[in-house]
């Protein structure tokens, strides 16, 4: 079990993120640690800007674009992982390994290249605009942040991680049909997903929203499949796990959130049903002090 959220006023440093990881995990001990940094970490080096605030419910505000149109992909050009912003991320990595030992399994959160794409903009409808009007050159766009993330996901590996929490909001009927997301999402998704795979990092696929294409991505080569049980449009748990035979990573009802815990206890309960489980996570963890951190 482990559970995330954003501490929007303690992530735009290394010390700032490192510091609040640290304390997330020792106060409630998870079976893992998945990184949050700011959701514009990915970004800053290209030179869009953001504003960050001292209220740890504000997140950071787009200041100033880094690409406007066509015009300005030639300026996104591969980066080098261990400078800057991206940088910072590998400190954070080292930072949390050489405080909780070699045992405790650590992801970074990787978005895709469409999600980093965006984030350059104004916004998703820009994206749209752009992938419309000028498909060469925004090809062009994500082949350079795909280079990118795939040297930085190699890095994250030597710095300490164990593997790649991988999100994408893009892959919903709400944006693009699955062909379009086949032309401009998947091909760079496994790019870095297949390069990580052959390191054998623990691969989280994470696909965020509803109406998802989720169940035209179960050939991913991830290890675990993350979403939201309780979207518009989401697949039965049971039914991804029945199809993949891999694990399934889900989160709680935020109106049951709300009411108290005892449905999502409930929630749990069904969602755990399958009799060898815990003895196929123990093998997938392969760490003594696993069993322990869980039973407290």
């Amino acid at each position: 079990m482990s559970l995330w959220r954003h501490f929007y006023n303690r992530e735009e440093t290394a010390s700032q993120l490192t510091q609040s990881m640290i304390e997330w995990q020792e106060k409630w001990r998870w079976d893992f640690v998945k990184i949050n940094p700011a959701a514009c970490y990915h970004v800053l080096d290209w030179n869009a800007e953001y504003r960050f605030f001292d209220d740890e419910s504000r997140e950071p505000e787009l200041v100033r674009t880094a690409v406007d149109s066509a015009d300005d992909i030639e300026k996104i050009q591969v980066l080098n992982p261990k400078k800057g912003h991206l940088n910072d991320q590998l400190q954070v990595i080292f930072n949390l390994r050489e405080h909780f030992g070699p045992d405790l399994p650590i992801v970074e959160t990787v978005f895709s290249p469409m999600e980093t794409a965006h984030r350059l903009m104004h916004g998703r409808e820009d994206l749209q605009m752009l992938r419309k009007k000028a498909p060469e050159a925004f090809h062009e766009l994500l082949q350079s942040i795909t280079q990118t993330f795939l040297l930085f996901a190699d890095a994250c590996m030597n710095a300490g991680a164990d593997g790649l929490f991988f999100a994408t909001k893009w892959a919903s009927t709400d944006w693009m049909t699955w062909a379009e997301y086949e032309e401009f999402g998947k091909p760079y998704d496994l790019q870095i997903l297949n390069a990580m795979s052959a390191r054998e990092a623990m691969l989280m696929l994470h696909v965020c929203g509803e109406r998802t294409h989720l169940l035209k991505m179960l050939d991913y080569p991830v290890d675990i499949f993350s979403y939201d049980f309780f979207a518009d449009g989401a697949p039965s748990p049971h039914q991804v796990a029945g199809q993949t035979g891999k694990f399934i990573l889900g989160g709680i009802s935020p109106e049951k959130m709300e009411s108290g815990v005892d449905g999502v206890i409930e929630d749990c309960r069904a969602s755990v049903k399958f009799p060898d489980g815990w003895q196929a996570l123990r093998a997938f963890f392969p760490t003594e002090s696993m069993t322990t951190r869980s039973s407290n």
